[in-house]
């Protein structure tokens, strides 16, 4: 194996313990992970993780690289879901600057976040190119 495939591994395993940490705060409920978010994206984005550490372990860098794109994707899409939910959750309250208030509250914890993003850009940036890839 060589250093790309071990990047790739590392970045898959970035993944995993991403979504395992917290990324969202709420005040009586406690700290969120991935899979208390929302278990379909979470169960997408941990067997995205299993693929590519596949893929890592396998050298097949075009479906590692495909791999972190999707996780970006899915990644950000969770990220605009659940501001949509947060920002839109306490609408029910009549009172404007009290549910502003309520919705500040809640917080974002970036470490999953950042985690997950940046396991998806090991993924993309580091496998390269085969040999028979380049140009002469």
């Amino acid at each position: 194996m060589t250093l790309k495939n071990y990047i790739g591994i590392i970045g898959a395993l970035l993944v995993i313990a991403g979504g395992m940490m917290p990324m969202l705060h709420i005040p009586i409920m406690g700290n969120w992970n991935y899979w208390d978010i929302d278990t379909v994206l979470a169960s997408i984005v941990y067997s995205i993780a299993l693929l590519s550490l596949i893929a890592a372990t396998g050298n097949k860098r075009g479906l590692l690289r495909f791999c972190g794109w999707t996780l970006l994707f899915v990644l950000a899409f969770t990220f605009g879901a659940v501001n949509f939910k947060v920002s839109n959750y306490f609408s029910f309250i009549p009172l404007k600057k009290l549910a502003s208030i309520a919705t500040k509250m809640i917080q974002f914890r970036l470490n999953g976040w950042l985690l997950i993003a940046s396991g998806a850009i090991l993924m993309i940036i580091f496998p390269g190119r085969n040999k028979k890839d380049k140009i002469n």
